[in-house]
């Protein structure tokens, strides 16, 4: 059990937390309509993350045009506002007017659990990402791997919403809770598609560039005895879609950069197909092998 929050801590959180409630009570149309609307002045306010996104653009679509990026952009500030709003209503909505969704290929994970073998849902950071984990808690129990925020505050109030429909927050660096759940036949959600160079890190290729890639995936699964399973969310206007692709054969190999590769182009090949919601504000080739100029 964690420690009782400070009274400070407490009383912060709860005023950071007025204003997603109120935007949680709202109809799901307000909700999505009023997240636009905070994602065009995202657009317009964070200029040096736009710039970022233009980078990682140019990297990934270099046969775009300038005019097709920034209504890339654009889009993906409204589709990020509207993300942003929609989790709000997971922490503190009414759960029983879930919105619209369908998950495709549920019969992977729920094969993989009947047999008593735990699941590792490799995710990626996404405009939806925060429904996409509430949605497939109502079908198995869920643990998420997450990073704490900086500001106490702020941590306190996503985990309190996040808490309410998970089995348990794993800190990123807990690898022993993190085979405790695989071992127990639980799913463990992650989002391991952002710049890393810890220990069990390589440079994959990501759009043709060698990126700093988190290899630890396939070692999990081979200590949790657990089943690698692609996982997409994806919004299409107030409709969700999700999908379980099935485990990819031979992973773990005991190779563990090859098994990445094939992780990192399944998400390759879903961001080709919904370019939008990807999560492009993030310095994704912050750390490149030596000799490559940063895009940034």
């Amino acid at each position: 059990m964690s420690e009782p929050l400070p009274p400070r801590i407490r009383a912060t959180r709860l005023l950071l937390s007025l204003i997603p409630r109120l935007i949680a009570a709202l109809p799901q149309r307000a909700r999505l309509a009023f997240g636009r609307g905070l994602g065009w002045l995202m657009a317009r306010v964070l200029k040096k993350r736009r710039h970022v996104m233009r980078a990682n653009l140019s990297v990934a679509f270099p046969e775009w045009t300038a005019a097709a990026r920034e209504h890339t952009i654009d889009e993906h500030f409204a589709r990020l506002g509207a993300g942003i709003c929609e989790g709000f209503w997971g922490w503190f909505g009414n759960l029983d007017r879930v919105p619209e969704y369908r998950i495709i290929g549920l019969e992977h994970l729920e094969a993989a659990r009947a047999a008593g073998q735990g699941v590792i849902l490799n995710a990626a950071h996404v405009t939806d990402m925060e429904l996409g984990v509430y949605f497939v808690s109502r079908h198995a129990p869920v643990h998420a791997v997450y990073r704490p925020n900086n500001n106490p505050a702020i941590d306190a109030l996503i985990d309190q919403g996040r808490e309410k429909h998970l089995a348990s927050l794993i800190h990123r660096e807990d690898t022993r809770a993190m085979v405790r759940a695989l071992r127990a036949g639980d799913v463990l959600w992650t989002a391991p598609d952002q710049n890393y160079h810890g220990k069990t890190s390589a440079f994959i290729p990501f759009f043709g560039l060698p990126a700093a890639t988190n290899t630890a995936m396939p070692i999990l699964a081979r200590m949790g005895r657990a089943v690698i399973l692609p996982y997409h969310v994806r919004r299409f206007g107030n409709r969700y879609e999700l999908e379980i692709e099935p485990p990819i054969e031979g992973i773990p190999s005991g190779d563990e950069v090859a098994d990445t590769q094939l992780l990192v182009e399944r998400l390759e090949a879903e961001i080709r197909r919904h370019p939008a919601m990807y999560l492009w504000g993030h310095r994704r080739f912050k750390t490149l092998p030596e000799g490559y100029t940063s895009p940034y």
